[in-house]
């Protein structure tokens, strides 16, 4: 069986699809599936060893000449001014990132089709690509993708988006879609990496896999000194960011480390900032955790157990998120209109001395690392190839 990962591609820093398309592809291998990958070279790019990339094109946000999108892109979010704009549905993120624009969907669906047949796949796994979903119906073999709870049509959508979308289905006489996320729906199966109480789908071909990484078992009494941030996109600007958590934890018994792709490298007494630092170690000994609301962050801290403040800003997925884990008492929301010391000193104590905002993290952690990860999606990915 050979199946082609393609992940969703864009310019803004997002470490989602790129790092979940890393862990689905190194347990593709290890479950002796034949996987190659299709990858843009965006900002979030990083080789998987010993797997053949194929190539894709990278989006332009809004659709714009990439001369002008690589120069004003980063800029505008330097700024904050991509963070004042709410975004309320999965459909509006692939418009915004130039997912949805014609030509580019007309290119990357060409880029796909081309990878599909030079790699003689058998199947396409979509990381939340649509093109890649699109390839599949063309190309005539069996589907697979990623879901999330919010990123589903029925969950909240914007129809007058798929003019793009429903211009291409034209052209390949393909039935037109009330809205671009309608076409997760063609996935023969369909898989989601968290938990029920977290994420409720009720689809019959919605697989629940948890967490898809695997994590060590912690120490007995780890050391936990450390506070981890990571803001990603969109939300905070780093700036801001430096700012308000500096002058929250400067001088503080804690370290404090800060990722950021924006942010000059750098260590002042006990804050610390780098493109990246392993958080997967780090984790083991962090009593804080402080980001976004993305996915795989808030699913991360719950890995390890670790209490959350979440500041989602206007983004309808991240604002979701936290409010799941919030409401499941493992960690608190933050406005953004709050972000500021005394708020963030003012919540972080409180979580901080919490016992019963640890323990809820490690539960829901232990849920998650036990809802069989990979070899769900690897044991339903076999079975459908059987019986095809």
């Amino acid at each position: 069986m050979k199946v082609l990962l393609v992940p969703m591609a864009a310019m803004a820093e997002t470490s989602g699809p790129s790092s979940r398309c890393r862990l689905l592809a190194e347990g593709f291998r290890d479950a002796g599936i034949e996987t190659a990958v299709c990858m843009a070279e965006d900002m979030n790019y990083q080789p998987i060893k010993g797997m053949h990339n194929y190539h894709l094109d990278i989006p332009m946000p809004f659709g714009l000449p990439g001369v002008i999108a690589s120069r004003t892109f980063p800029i505008a979010q330097k700024l904050g001014i991509t963070s004042k704009k709410a975004v309320n549905s999965f459909d509006e993120v692939l418009w915004f990132t130039g997912n949805l624009d014609h030509r580019y969907l007309r290119k990357s669906v060409d880029s796909v089709r081309k990878a599909i047949r030079d790699f003689g796949a058998d199947a396409v796994y979509s990381e939340f690509n649509i093109s890649a979903i699109i390839a599949s119906r063309i190309e005539n073999i069996p589907l697979y993708a990623t879901v999330s709870y919010p990123a589903q049509h029925e969950y909240a959508h914007r129809s007058e988006l798929a003019k793009g979308i429903n211009m291409l289905l034209a052209e390949f006489g393909l039935q037109e879609t009330e809205s671009a996320l309608k076409l997760f729906d063609w996935a023969d199966k369909s898989f989601c990496p968290s938990i029920r109480k977290l994420e409720p789908i009720e689809k019959n071909n919605v697989y629940y896999c948890g967490a898809l990484k695997s994590v060590s078992a912690n120490e007995p009494n780890p050391t936990r000194d450390k506070i981890l941030v990571y803001m990603g996109s969109g939300t905070i600007t780093p700036k801001k960011a430096l700012n308000v958590i500096r002058n929250t934890f400067s001088g503080s018994k804690y370290q404090v480390y800060i990722a950021s792709a924006s942010l000059k490298e750098m260590t002042v007494d006990n804050i610390h900032i780098a493109r990246r630092w392993d958080f997967e170690v780090m984790l083991d000994e962090a009593v804080l955790f402080v980001n976004h609301g993305g996915q795989n962050s808030v699913i991360d801290g719950l890995l390890h157990g670790v209490p959350q403040i979440m500041i989602p800003g206007k983004v309808f997925e991240r604002k979701y998120n936290a409010n799941s884990i919030a409401d499941n008492g493992a960690g608190a929301v933050i406005p953004m209109k709050d972000f500021n010391p005394a708020r963030i000193r003012e919540v972080s104590e409180e979580i901080i001395q919490s016992k019963e905002m640890s323990a809820n993290a490690a539960v829901l952690g232990a849920e998650l690392s036990h809802a069989g990860g990979i070899n769900v999606i690897t044991r339903e990915m076999k079975m459908l190839d059987a019986e095809g």
